[in-house]
């Protein structure tokens, strides 16, 4: 069923403490077919830091559907959402159930709900939410089953600027490349940039190169725009036609008299600008023109003048076009000559802004109440103080541990993530945590044979007698231990190199022999001796009805056979049992009383299956 349960995992994203978002808009459009769970829209788009982010999504949850992974018709009843975890800083989420339960019925409007992502991301990076929701399943059984689930969410600079130039990313740790551009330009005006961007470095281009900020720190961008216009300083037109020869002032008797006395019309647009007239000279120079040119192109006419007894002299026009301050030359119908152009700046801006490199916070380091510890146990591993935590096995991300502390229970490595409140990450070393195997349960018997407790774990262990709770001197891995005085003997067994100990049963010794329970039935075993097939055990009436083991050692204490029994009856059959040939010890014990017989093992004692 998990793949149904992953269908809602934006239910988990639920109210949050200081939760400040509205309630959220359901889209009863919202379906699939064939008919099973989903959300739309299907993605959660980034959000960017320091920018105001809202998002609904709505989930479509039928009462009855069939289940994609296991082909199972479903009946969901209800969906409980119960814990989240790992939402970046600044976000947070209501849904449109206040308690976040969700009954569903055949009625489609129970079917649909919403949920509400809003608030300004404070911290650039990705961010996994941890989910623990619970579905509760009618059919095809009744089952609640709680799941847990991750949903990245990406938190971005994105593009900042303003009204003069973008540029992105506009924060990041440690270092950061940065791209630029500018935003003023001007289809009928020469523009100039004038870029510092706080790093060294300076650039004239509207789309300069990547910068590169290598250091934590804040460095102010300025950028200088200028609108420049064209200015036509200069005119000089040398006349070579013969249009102005043949006026009052200028006769033609046999060859012309005199010289034109030239002027110029420049045009911009509507706008006509008159030069002055040089006299009586086929060369003409105008150095302080200072005449502003509002566009890439001009007209510019010359004339003879003439007075008012005849009209002025036509000498030709031409049409000048401009890409930048220079010397353009033209011709005319009567003469050539050029215009010197240089631009002033028309309007200039000045625009700042900031990059922010973040310094990364230092590698954590871990500690721990212990490196290893015994099965059962458990180690508390510890973060310093930050603003985002998340830890990792060897699998990966561990869901839901988001918080500065961690309690662990089994074998394996571990480390962890933090941030600082800026969003950047630091990542601690692994720790190798071990939780050591305790022995097996220890079992000592009396071998009335020798007058000797026997005890022998094989290899790996050590252990210790003890008389009374009280260590025997010189006893450290006996595997048999003569009693001298009366009381209770026991053994304390570790596993090699740990701490990991257990106590066996306690047994009590007289000067004659073990102790017996104050009961009038034996322990009786049969055949004897016993060649194969079953080993019948007939308890003591204080043992039937009660948790048994019984053990089958030999004479040297190891193990042949042990079982145990929850509630034994008063006669067994043990099966199975591959015993050479020897005499062994049958043990049987229970929480208050132990009973030990022997029995014989004949040459053809291997039992047939």
């Amino acid at each position: 069923m998990k793949q149904l349960y992953l269908l809602f995992f934006f239910l988990a994203i639920y109210t949050q403490a200081n939760a400040q978002c509205s309630g959220c808009v359901v889209n009863e459009a919202c379906t699939i077919a064939p008919v099973a769970p989903t959300l739309c829209p299907s993605t959660l788009p980034d959000a960017i830091s320091g920018q105001y982010y809202e998002m609904d999504v709505t989930f479509f949850m039928p009462q009855q559907f069939t289940d994609p992974g296991s082909g199972f018709n479903v009946t969901l009843s209800s969906i409980v959402i119960n814990a989240i975890s790992g939402l970046p800083p600044g976000l947070a989420a209501t849904t449109n159930d206040a308690d976040n339960v969700y009954e569903i019925t055949a009625d489609p409007a129970t079917q649909r709900g919403c949920v509400r992502i809003c608030g300004i991301p404070t911290a650039i990076g990705t961010y996994t939410v941890s989910v623990n929701i619970t579905a509760n399943v009618s059919a095809p059984i009744s089952t609640t089953v709680a799941q847990s689930f991750t949903l990245p969410v990406s938190v971005t600079p994105g593009t900042s600027g303003n009204s003069g130039f973008s540029f992105s990313p506009a924060q990041g740790c440690d270092s950061l490349g940065v791209d630029f551009q500018a935003l003023i330009t001007s289809s009928v005006q020469p523009v100039t940039y004038s870029w510092d961007f706080g790093n060294g470095i300076t650039s004239t281009s509207a789309l300069p190169e990547t910068q590169f900020y290598l250091q934590p720190d804040t460095y102010t961008v300025q950028l200088q725009t200028n609108l420049l216009d064209y200015v036509v300083n200069a005119v000089n037109f040398t006349v070579t036609g013969t249009n102005w020869c043949g006026d009052i002032e200028e006769p033609n008797f046999f060859g012309c008299i005199g010289s034109p006395d030239v002027f110029y019309n420049l045009t911009v647009g509507g706008a006509t600008t008159t030069g002055p007239t040089t006299n009586n000279s086929t060369n003409y120079s105008h150095n302080s023109a200072n005449i502003t040119v509002s566009g890439t192109a001009f007209s510019i006419q010359f004339y003879d003048e003439d007075s008012g007894l005849s009209q002025n002299d036509d000498l030709g026009t031409a049409v000048i076009q401009i890409d930048g301050p220079g010397t353009y030359p033209f011709t005319t119908s009567n003469g050539f000559g050029n215009v010197t152009v240089n631009t002033v700046v028309s309007l200039s801006f000045t625009h700042t802004d900031t990059v922010i490199v973040h310094p990364s916070p230092a590698a954590p380091e871990l500690t721990a109440t212990a490196l290893s510890v015994c099965e059962g146990d458990s180690i508390l591993l510890s973060l310093p103080e930050s603003a985002f935590y998340q830890w990792y096995d060897e699998n990966g991300l561990i869901n839901g541990a988001n918080n500065d502390s961690l309690w662990v229970f089994a074998s394996g490595i571990r480390s962890a993530e933090i941030r600082n409140a800026s969003g950047c990450a630091a990542f601690s070393d692994t720790i190798d945590l071990a939780f050591l195997d305790f022995p097996e349960p220890p079992s000592i018997f009396f071998n009335p044979i020798v007058e000797q407790f026997i005890f022998n774990p094989g290899a790996g262990y050590n252990w210790v007698w003890l008389l009374d709770g009280d260590t025997l001197q010189g006893s450290a891995n006996l595997s048999a231990l003569t009693p001298l005085t009366p009381g209770n003997y026991s053994v304390t067994v570790a596993t090699n190199g740990t701490d990991c100990a257990l106590s066996s049963n306690s047994l009590f010794f007289t000067n004659a022999s073990v102790e017996q329970a104050s009961v009038s039935e034996e322990l009786r075993i049969w055949p004897q001796p016993w060649q194969s097939g079953s080993l019948n055990v007939q308890l003591p009436q204080n043992m039937q009805g009660k948790r048994v083991q019984i053990s089958i050692l030999d004479l040297a204490g190891r193990m042949a056979f042990t079982e145990t029994i929850s509630q034994a009856n008063a006669l067994l059959s043990l099966e199975g049992l591959n015993l050479g040939q020897g005499l062994y010890l049958l043990q049987v014990s229970t929480s208050d009383a132990t009973r030990i017989q022997r029995f014989v093992v004949s040459s053809s004692g291997f039992s047939n299956r």
